[in-house]
Formats: C-alpha cells, structure tokens, sequence
C-alpha cells in the first residue's frame, strides 16, 4: 500500500493566519535592507563635520601627529603650534622689536650692522672686523627688494622634538679666512720672447746633429752642422775682397811717393780702385756676418794663405771639428747654434738631410720663465688691474699657482669677447708644463676674519634672499621655539661656506639642513591662509 504526502495539504494557508502574524516577517526584511543605508548617511554626515571643522582642507600626516599631542580644540591651523603658545596669532608671548626699515648702506631690511641690538647671540654682539659695507661696493651684488615683507614673519616649532623631526640643523655664525675673486679661464704657456725657432741660414745637407729633443742647452752650443757651398763661396769672396783691398792701397802708395812725376788722374784712378775695393772687402765681410760668422777684424795686410787658413773653418770650434767625419771637413760648414739657455722641445732634422733656410730645424724654449694668460670676460674686465694676486688652478693635476698681473691688454679679443691678462711665473723648478690649462682667481679682496655661514643656510626667493636665526631664548624651557628670518648679502663663497656682508652677526645660530622647510612654512603664512582656530 502507498502513501502520497501532499505538503500543501499540510500547511496552513495565509489566508488561515491571523494579521499580525502576516505582516511580522515583511517588517523585518524591510529594515535588513535599510542598514547600508542608514551607514553610508552617517558617513557622509561625519565627512560634513570634519570638513566643517578644517574648512575642508586637507591635513597633512605631520600634522595628524603633531595635533595628537596637543587639544582638538588648542591648535592653530596656520602656524602648526597650539594655539596657546603662538607667537604670530597672540604677540604678547614674543613682542616684537621695534622696526628700522630698510638699511641702504647694507642693503637689508633690520640691519644688525646698525642696529645691534636686533641681534639673537646669546651674550653681547660681536660685529664684523672688517668694512662690510666697503666689500659690498667692490663688486656689482644682487640686491634685496626692499618691499619684501618676508622678513616679518616668524617661523615657531611646538617643541625642539618637533623642530628635529623636521630635520633641521644648526650652526653657529662664524668667522674664517675668505677671499673674492673674478675666476677666469687661462692656459700657460713659454715665454714667447723666449723661444727660438732654428733655421740654416744656407740652403745645405745636414753633416751631423748633436742635439735631440729634450736636451738641455747653453747660450751659443753647436745643435748641428750644415754643409752649405754658399760659405765657403761667401768665404772666398772675403778673402779676393782682402787680396784686392791691399794691392789697391800698395798702389796707391806707390803712386803717390812718386810725386809730381805722376799725373795727377793716374792718383785720382788709384785712390778710386782703392775705395771700391774697400766696399767690396765690406760688402764680402756683411755676407758671412749676415750667415751667423764672426769675422776677425786684423785680416788685412796678412799672407793670404794665412788668411784662407783661419777662414777655412769660420765658426767651427776644435772640438766640434774633431766630432765631425774627416770627408766633412770642409771649408762648407755652417754650424747652428743655440741663442740662449734652454731645452730643444722640437726636432725636424736627421744628419745626411738636405734643408734650406725656410725649414725650422730645431726649437728651443726657455722654461725658467713661462706666460700664464688669463682670458677675462668682458663684464669683469673693470675689475682687474695689474698687481693683483693671481691663483691658478691646473685642470690636470689641480696643482695651485701664484703670481702677479704684470700687464693687461687695451682691447677686448673681438672673437671671444674676453680681455688677455698676464702673469709672468718663475718656473726654475720646472714644474710647469707649456700648454697647460686651467682656472684663475683674480684675486680682489682677502679677509682673514669673513663673516661665513654654511651654504645650504642660505634660501632665496626671487627678490631676495634670506637665513633663519635662531631665537636668542630658543633654549630655555619655557621659551617659544621661534626662528626669524633675516635678509642677507652674499659675499665670497668656495665649496662649503659662503660669506655674509648684511644680515646676521658673529655668534648667533642660523638654521643649515632644513632651512628650505621653514621658508616654504615662512611662505605658506604669508599667502594668507585663514587661522581656523579662531572662527569658532
């Protein structure tokens, strides 16, 4: 037997259920559903409460932790600090001091070089050792607007943890040895009155060289000798020119001890022949001096084999001729000489080879004494004078010279626009290289005792620029942690520090690493954004 289960059958119908017991179920799915709802309006409710309260604004994440640590309701917006300890928005805990205006004569709005008292050093005011002002007019400087209400503005921290957390850093002003220059480029190089560039002085073969590159010379050593027909060509006219020169004067005499026995013309003829022969010995003699030989002046009235003898090797010393091949012992030889103590730097020529007077055969450069030029940019041209120290940096080696400008060129090169400055430097070392280059520091002023701070201390903005000096009661405990900014004039600089002319005083603390923060904050105030601590 089967059973057939009908679950409708076992069910009681809606319409058999009371209303109450309907409707129960309905309900409560309705208000499942309606949660998310009610959520997302609460959200949305709370974002209009805290965009309400940072006039919905963004805070940033320093912020968040900086105002953990102080009153939801005892912060200042602008400043970051509580508002129960800023200076800008409550004056009376850090009056001001009174206001001078702007400093022509140094260039800075509150100037501490007149007014001292300005200054946050702890103890009493040291000022400068030297005439800052007198530097400032040296050379043309940037200037500060002095318009420029930056200076104004003081930058707080609410405690000194929160100011190293911001990664500032301090240094004290000090004072160190700084000097001014005008940097040229410049290259050194011989002495060019001081090189010699050698030729023969008759076209020849070469018969032996005794000099090579890199050998040191004296005034007036044989660096070769030259095998030149035209000398011994030129030696034989001198020595017809003598031969002639005498008979023409024996003659002469003759004719006048002969007295009146002898026509007058026939004297006058004789006393001719005699005064051309003496321009003819004259002549013959400026051919072999113009060739580089000294003719010995008691010539006349010797045996004339006597006199080919001693010409024969005009020029050449004993020892040199001993040196030379016996095939080239002739009365041809030419020797080239140097014309003062130096070293051979070039070397054109090999013995058997065949030159004229056109072919440079040696160089020689005396390098105890080389030329530094210096080209100067136009711009700066008014500031060099000679006498100035000068300080060369070589672009090799970075070896360190010195020297004087001892002469500057009236007109600007019209190529580069730059004007030639020379230093004569002593090289009897030998340690400077011809061609050399490198970069010059014209020397304008040397202060032993300059006003320096480090060179990241100083910020900038396009008309002005500025440090931030910590406040003279920075350290105490209860004490605001206040920096103020100070506009400065920027002097010498090198890698590290840069000179301060205006602004700050020995002594007194200026903000290094991190300065950059507090001029964005200095300017972030100053554009004006609304304190929301006080519109309550």
């Amino acid at each position: 037997m089967s059973t057939t289960l009908d679950s409708s059958a076992s069910l009681p119908s809606s319409a058999a259920l009371p209303a109450h017991v309907k409707a129960g179920p309905r309900l409560g799915a309705r208000l499942i559903h309606g949660v998310p709802n009610l959520l997302v309006f609460a959200l949305l409710a709370g974002v209009f409460y805290v965009g309400h309260r940072t006039h919905w604004q963004l805070p940033k994440v320093s912020q968040l932790f900086v105002a953990a640590a102080a009153a939801p309701d005892d912060w200042c917006v602008e400043h970051l600090v509580p508002d129960s300890q800023c200076v800008e928005c409550k004056p009376d805990l850090l009056p001001r001091a009174a206001e001078f205006g702007f400093c022509a004569t140094h260039g800075v709005t509150e100037c501490v070089l007149c007014h001292p008292e300005l200054a946050q050093s702890a103890g009493e005011p040291r000022m400068p050792q030297y005439d800052t002002a007198a530097a400032l007019t040296l050379v043309t400087r940037p200037e500060n607007n002095s318009r420029n209400t930056l200076h104004k503005g003081r930058v707080q921290f609410a405690t000194t943890e929160s100011a190293g957390k911001a990664g500032l850093d301090v240094d004290v002003v000090q004072e160190r040895p700084m000097s001014e220059a005008v940097v040229a480029n410049g290259d050194i190089r011989f002495d060019p009155t001081r090189v010699a560039h050698l030729s023969s002085r008759a076209g020849g073969t070469v018969a032996v060289v005794f000099k090579q590159v890199g050998d040191a010379v004296r005034s007036g050593d044989v660096l070769a000798v030259v095998d030149a027909v035209e000398i011994s060509q030129a030696k034989s006219k001198l020595l017809h020119a003598i031969v002639q020169r005498d008979a023409r004067r024996i003659s002469l005499q003759r004719l006048q001890a002969a007295g009146e026995g002898v026509a007058a013309v026939a004297v006058a003829d004789a006393s001719a022949a005699r005064q051309e022969a003496e321009v003819a010995l004259i002549s013959a003699r400026q051919t072999l001096v113009n060739l580089g030989l000294e003719v010995p002046d008691n010539l006349a009235g010797r045996d004339p084999a006597q006199v080919d003898d001693e010409l024969r090797f005009l020029g050449i010393a004993p020892e040199v001729l001993r040196a030379l091949p016996a095939e080239t012992r002739s009365a041809n030889l030419l020797a080239l000489r140097a014309p003062h103590d130096g070293v051979i730097v070039a070397a054109e020529v090999v013995a058997g080879e065949v030159v004229d007077p056109t072919d440079v055969l040696f160089t020689v450069a005396d390098p105890s004494h080389m030329w530094l030029t210096l080209h100067v940019r136009q711009e700066d041209a008014r500031y060099v004078a000679p006498g100035q120290e000068v300080v060369f940096r070589t672009d090799s080696s970075a070896q360190r010279i010195s020297g004087q400008i001892s002469w500057i060129s009236p007109t600007i090169d019209p190529r580069t626009r730059t004007l030639e400055a020379r230093v004569v430097l002593d090289n009897t070392d030998g340690r400077l290289k011809d061609n050399t280059f490198g970069t010059g520091d014209i020397v304008l002023r040397h202060e032993p005792k300059a006003v320096v701070v480090p060179r990241v201390a100083v910020q900038a903005t396009p008309d002005a620029k500025f440090v931030f000096v910590r406040d003279r009661n920075y350290l105490q405990p209860d004490a605001p942690k206040v920096f103020h900014p100070r506009q400065v004039r920027l002097g010498a600089h090198d890698d590290q520090f840069v000179e301060l002319l205006a602004g700050v005083l020995p002594g007194e603390v200026v903000v290094t690493e991190g300065s950059n923060v507090l001029l964005s904050q200095l300017q972030r105030s100053n554009l004006g954004a609304g304190c929301g601590c006080h519109e309550k």
